[in-house]
């Protein structure tokens, strides 16, 4: 069995979940399967050229071209896609379905059905207006594509073109990492013998801390991911209670100074082993987010390290968190009530200790091999 593994990187200043989880399937999958049956293949943003992008963001013969041959001269058997937009382009898909290759895309984001891929709108929350639109122009009139009109209608006339030639249908099969996100992509169309649920793996940690103190929010600082919704509540609250927030993005500036506070620590952008290390040392992760996420990686690496999390109901959350077993779930209403009830939590230790089992089920070794035993199953119908 010989696997192709694609990649479209984002930029290495904005790292993304998405980056990590490839690298990690990267490697575990080398391990298991060895080096010589494990081909990878990636871009990265930031080889981006604008006037090249505009011209190939439709249909990359280059990158076509390279994928047919790699799958013809390797004799790959299935290749698995992750991020292929900008650079790459849907091509890759027909590209590896045309050289006889099985073909399989992971779901990180809702980018198929909205061109933000996470049904969220600054100000206006959930927002899932471009869904059933033949040509949905409100990912153009809000400017969804990183608030640019620009790229907006580029992105959107790029995915309707896509759609339009029906490229996707080269897909063999889709995995999905929740079962939130099973549910919701079949509400949108996708056929349920075509979905797969492939959670994302943990991969190497550190040793969890026995004493922990304070809580932790670690991600973008942007509306989305309820930063704002955390940090008025967190005004509210007793100084004894401390955040450490880590992450940057467009708000960062405006929060730091808004909330000056000694309770209150911005450490900024973190290496992912130094990030790893605070999420120990915290008695709590909060994971406020207020669109539907498609997983929570960061909630599965607290959990491996003993630390429970608080999170809001919305979307995969339930999928992790179960209340008052090895965290607990809220709103952005009771969220100060939860936090005040879970400082002095009498059951603390056995929320760590159920949060430790949680994760158990998302290790390395646990889900590398059933992702090798489903591609088996593809690669044999």
């Amino acid at each position: 069995m010989k696997i192709l593994i694609i990649h479209n990187k984002y930029q290495s200043n904005n790292i993304g979940g998405e980056d990590v989880v490839y690298e990690n399937e990267l490697l575990s999958l080398r391990a298991e399967l060895g080096v010589e049956n494990v081909y990878c293949y990636e871009v990265s943003n930031d080889n981006i050229n604008k006037l090249s992008l505009f011209f190939n963001i439709w249909f990359s013969f280059k990158h076509f071209n390279n994928i047919k041959r790699m799958v013809n001269n390797n004799n790959i058997d299935l290749v698995h896609i992750h991020n292929f937009y900008p650079i790459l382009t849907p091509s890759i898909f027909k590209a590896s379905k045309r050289s006889g290759a099985k073909v399989v895309h992971t779901l990180h984001n809702y980018r198929l059905w909205c061109i933000s891929g996470i049904f969220y709108r600054d100000g206006h929350g959930i927002c899932e207006l471009c869904i059933k639109k033949k040509f949905p122009i409100y990912g153009i009139l809000n400017k969804c594509y990183r608030g640019s009109l620009i790229q907006s209608v580029l992105t959107q006339f790029s995915f309707w073109f896509y759609r339009s030639t029906k490229v996707f249908d080269s897909i063999d099969y889709f995995f999905v990492l929740t079962n939130f996100q099973k549910d919701k992509i079949i509400s949108l169309g996708i056929e349920k013998d075509k979905i797969i649920l492939k959670p994302n793996g943990l991969g190497s940690m550190p040793s969890p801390i026995e004493n922990k103190e304070g809580y932790i929010y670690v991600g973008r600082i942007e509306e989305s991911k309820g930063i704002c919704e955390l940090l008025k509540v967190w005004k509210k609250l007793p100084k004894n209670f401390s955040i450490t927030i880590i992450g940057s993005g467009k708000l960062e500036r405006d929060l730091k100074e808004k909330y000056q506070s000694l309770n209150i620590i911005f450490k900024g952008k973190c290496s992912r082993l130094e990030t790893l290390e605070c999420i120990s040392k915290s008695k709590y992760l909060i994971q406020p987010s207020i669109w539907y996420e498609t997983f929570g990686l960061t909630m599965i690496e607290a959990m491996g390290l003993g630390t429970p999390v608080i999170g809001f109901d919305i979307g995969t959350r339930s999928d992790f968190i179960e209340d008052k077993i090895n965290g607990f779930l809220c709103n952005p209403d009771t969220l100060e009530e939860v936090v005040k009830k879970s400082f002095d939590y009498e059951n603390y230790n056995i929320l760590r200790e159920n949060s430790s089992l949680k994760a158990k089920a998302f290790e390395n070794n646990y889900v590398t091999k059933k992702q090798i035993e489903i591609y088996r199953d593809i690669i044999n119908e």
